[in-house]
């Protein structure tokens, strides 16, 4: 290898246009996250059984945000790792915006832009990954998921920050260019995958504002600095445009906005208009479904003709006007509800007595029809409360039949017994021999024990699994030996210097005096800093 380290060359930039391209690249990015934001809370995708985000759902996402699906899988882990969308918790789980989110997204652009710029730089997780198939898995990685966090990540990302950061300001290296200089500096600590990596994190760099046209901003060199929220945004401040707050309607059913609207009235005009494109002036379009969907979040006619009224500065345009009140006339004549039973009687004064009990109040009873009866309750316990209180209905299959129930005719799978072992003598001389390895087995397991007690290395307090979790990610995102406790099959408690290289599955894989160790989580009882 070369003496002395590979000169990167490339483009030089003017540092105003570097600022300028970064600021261009940092509206986009929020618009985005809004979009996604606005997106998840009407229509949440669902939680993989494994976790992270299905493939269709990354592609609706896309179509969505017209963008491709790389730029896609990054927006969504951008988010996901500044705490921005989550999954709910919920029974059958979905990705929502959290709470965190309202409040983001009422800050000035510079802060919002602050946070997911930090919180990028030090997360572990690889938004690159998603959609490739990693060496001995047998599925693809899933945004989201647990598979694209990569724990060598931070610190590639921090190196080819470092460098562009080292090269003369405005000075736009090729990506080769950082290869070859970083096989140099670490020439035992780049991946194999080191081309796609570089690429991966210069192409982040860009459309998070980092970098723009390929050189370090001042606010990238901001980050790198490690500067505290508010003097980062105030790097990034001068390069944002003023948000606005108006429109100016078009008799084309579309809204010219003339910079980045202030936070009221772009979720307003994202609800009530579709994005048609982005840039320096963003442009809506009115559709009846874009105002429908307005309508179905609780605004009514007056209340939408009066807030574009005051967001335009010119007046509004008739085929809008029409446009609205056209969506808004038709807007709930026909109603859709989900009821889980019914009742049907061609007797009216029966169901008049099942309405008049007040026993079957619970049921929530509704009528649809002089002879039709609704209930939000599941059918089994109708029945069972109208045969409490003196009535006698009888269950009705989707085509007007009877259900018959088939009464004692479950049965459990065939029971296969194994025939009792029974010992008819005893090898005295087997027996000796078994004993004999056990106690030199018990004594060899000891010994190893002392040693291990006996190495140097700090003291090991008991830690819970969540400390445990991420002393052992930390270690391996830096590469650094650490210190556990470790409960063997007996139930005795090993120290080892364990060298960490990924944590994934409840597991922890790495080495220990060179040997490739594989352990679980759950057996660990403590860990330390090596």
């Amino acid at each position: 290898p070369a003496l002395s380290a590979p000169a990167p060359t490339g483009d030089t930039r003017e540092p105003g246009a570097v600022d300028a391209a970064a600021g261009q690249q940092v509206t986009d990015l929020l618009s985005l996250v809004d979009e996604l934001a606005a997106e998840w809370g009407l229509r949440p995708p669902r939680v993989l059984r494994s976790g992270g985000l299905a493939v269709r759902d990354l592609k609706r996402l896309g179509s969505v945000l017209d963008v491709d699906q790389v730029r896609a899988a990054f927006v969504a882990e951008l988010t996901y790792t500044a705490g921005l969308v989550a999954d709910d918790g919920s029974l059958e789980p979905s990705w929502a915006p959290t709470p965190a989110y309202d409040e983001w997204q009422q800050q000035p652009g510079d802060q919002r832009w602050a946070a997911l710029a930090r919180a990028w730089l030090l997360t572990t997780r690889a938004p690159h990954v998603v959609g490739t198939t990693p060496p001995g898995a047998t599925g693809t990685v899933n945004a989201l998921g647990p598979d694209a966090h990569w724990p060598p990540a931070r610190g590639l990302r921090r190196d080819v920050l470092d460098l562009l950061a080292s090269v003369p300001t405005g000075l736009a290296p090729r990506a080769d260019e950082v290869v070859a200089s970083l096989r140099w500096h670490r020439p035992r600590r780049v991946p194999g995958s080191v081309d796609a990596v570089v690429a991966a994190v210069l192409r982040e760099a860009e459309w998070l504002g980092v970098t723009g046209r390929g050189a370090l901003s001042s606010a990238g060199r901001a980050l790198l600095e490690g500067r505290d929220e508010s003097s980062l945004a105030a790097a990034m401040h001068p390069h944002l445009p003023t948000p606005v707050e108006h429109v100016l309607l078009q008799a084309d059913l579309t809204a010219i906005a003339p910079g980045p609207l202030a936070g009221g009235l772009a979720t307003f005009m994202r609800l009530v208009a579709d994005v048609e494109s982005r840039g320096g002036a963003t442009v809506y379009r009115f559709t009846p479904d874009s105002v429908r969907r307005c309508l179905d979040a609780g605004w009514s006619v007056d209340q939408v003709l009066g807030a574009l009224g005051d967001a335009s500065h010119t007046p509004i345009p008739q085929p809008l006007d029409y446009l609205v009140r056209d969506v808004a006339r038709r807007h709930g004549q026909a109603r859709v509800g989900a009821m889980r039973a019914y009742i049907r009687c061609d007797d009216e004064t029966t169901l008049g007595a099942m309405l008049a009990e007040r026993e079957l109040s619970p049921l929530q009873l509704r009528s649809v029809a002089p002879t039709v009866l609704v209930s939000p309750v599941a059918a089994e316990t109708v029945l069972d409360f109208l045969r409490e209180n003196g009535f006698a209905p009888a269950a009705e299959t989707p085509d007007g039949g009877i259900v018959v129930p088939q009464a004692g005719r479950h049965r459990t799978p065939l029971q296969r017994r194994s025939a009792p072992v029974t010992a008819t003598g005893v090898d005295d001389e087997l027996v000796t021999t078994l004993v004999g390895a056990l106690r030199a087995g018990e004594e060899a397991a000891q010994y190893h024990r002392d040693q291990l007690a006996s190495r140097p290395g700090p003291s090991l307090p008991s830690t819970d699994p969540t400390t445990t979790l991420a002393v052992l990610r930390d270690a391996a995102a830096d590469r650094q030996p650490v210190w556990i406790g470790y409960s063997d099959a007996d139930g005795h408690v090993q120290r080892l210097l364990f060298q960490p290289e990924r944590v994934e599955g409840g597991r922890v894989h790495g080495t220990v005096d060179g040997t490739a160790r594989t352990l679980s989580i759950h057996r660990v009882t403590g860990a330390a800093a090596g």
